[in-house]
């Protein structure tokens, strides 16, 4: 089904509950009823641009026409880009955010995303990346508290 879909970045999430009690979202709950479920997303804060919803749309309709709900014949994402880990950067002080990067950048183990400024433009933390991979999450609004993410950074693997 997420191949069906049609975004090419796809999380494997094991970090999620086995039991179905302790299940905080629609598709883990589904998952351990035994039912197949994927989670999408597009788009990032809190912005709606018109080809962000197109590709949900598409993607939907790909899926149905995969499960043969709907006629024709479904595309397949053909080179995803397989996610293992998400690893959070969060800012060790309160302060103005520059952010660096943009969404879909690959960054090396150590690379530069942003820094945080006092309110005077003093730098007071540089936030880097903890591990090689891509920049899924990169804030967007320059205020930023002690522990706010600054940005979740996705450990590519090989293979789902």
């Amino acid at each position: 089904m997420v191949l069906a879909f049609g975004l090419d970045h796809i999380i494997i999430t094991s970090d999620r509950p086995k039991d179905p009690n302790a299940s905080r979202y629609l598709d883990n709950t589904a998952n351990t009823r035994g039912k197949p479920a994927i989670a999408v997303e597009a788009g990032y804060s809190g912005t709606v641009e018109p080809q962000d919803v197109q590709a949900l749309a598409d993607g939907t309709l790909n899926v149905m026409r995969y499960l043969k709900m709907l006629p024709g014949t479904a595309k397949i994402v053909e080179h995803p880009v397989w996610i293992a880990k998400v690893d959070t950067v969060s800012s060790d002080q309160p302060g103005i955010f520059y952010p660096l990067v943009q969404r879909g950048t690959y960054a090396e183990q150590g690379m530069k995303l942003g820094y945080v400024t006092d309110y005077f433009g003093k730098v007071i933390f540089e936030a880097r990346a903890p591990v090689a991979g891509v920049v899924l999450y990169i804030c967007a609004v320059p205020s930023m508290k002690k522990g706010d993410t600054v940005a979740n950074i996705g450990e590519i693997t090989t293979k789902p």
